[in-house]
């Protein structure tokens, strides 16, 4: 575990770029601590798993997510408007080797009796994609066994894109959403990095052998961009 002065070396390793570094000598007696939970180190075990902040994508649950981001969440279930449901639980404060960021975890929804969900809500809220949002935490730990099928993260501060290409590398692909958003798309890590000039970026993880799934979530919101746009 980091002491206080070795997480104020990482803050300024960050800030100032040098964070690509994985192994750090801390002011205890010259030791050196490896960190490997970094979000740009992605291993991709399987096609079906993605081993990334210490868990593994596919196969963690979110029982093992509460244990190792160590954060207040919440829990919500989805109806979309398939009449679907997705389930997701999302992580407040997530402080990581000195990285704080907010996280997101796409949760496994089969077999869920909506029913069941409805009895055991709160208060449904209406989302800008037309889907309803209804908030689950009394029945957070019943759904502590359920697989985690993707993850974002969403980190507290900015990047610079020269950073986060050395960090993560070229994209294989950029899809541009807008004049100040952008998409970047690593098929053989199962990420997507949206990039914004003016607001926050953000990390998404997924199987490599479900990214198809995330990339065609991705050219769903480029093409109604580019169809909103085209009706102004």
């Amino acid at each position: 575990m980091f002491k206080p002065i070795t997480l104020i070396i990482v803050s300024i390793l960050f800030a100032s770029g040098y964070w690509f570094y994985t192994n750090l000598v801390t002011p205890q007696h010259g030791s050196t601590v490896r960190v490997m939970n970094l979000p740009w180190q992605i291993t991709v075990v399987d096609e079906q798993t993605l081993h990334v902040l210490d868990l593994d994508i596919g196969k963690a649950t979110l029982g093992d997510a509460v244990n190792i981001l160590k954060s207040e969440y919440n829990v919500a279930w989805f109806e979309n408007q398939d009449d679907s449901i997705s389930l997701e639980a999302w992580f407040i404060r997530v402080s990581m080797s000195g990285l704080r960021a907010k996280v997101l975890l796409e949760l496994d929804a089969e077999g869920l009796d909506k029913d069941y969900l409805l009895k055991n809500s709160g208060k449904p809220k209406i989302q800008d994609s037309r889907t309803i949002k209804y908030p689950l935490d009394d029945l957070a730990q019943e759904l502590s066994n359920r697989v985690i099928h993707s993850l974002t993260y969403i980190p507290a501060s900015n990047i610079e894109p020269e950073l986060l290409k050395k960090l993560f590398g070229k994209p294989k692909e950029s899809l541009a959403v807008n004049d100040n958003t952008e998409f970047w798309l690593y098929p053989e890590k199962g990420l997507v990095i949206s990039y914004s000039k003016k607001g926050k970026e953000v990390f998404q993880y997924i199987p490599v052998g479900n990214f198809a799934r995330l990339q065609q979530s991705v050219l769903a919101t480029v093409a109604h961009a580019k169809q909103v746009k085209s009706s102004d």
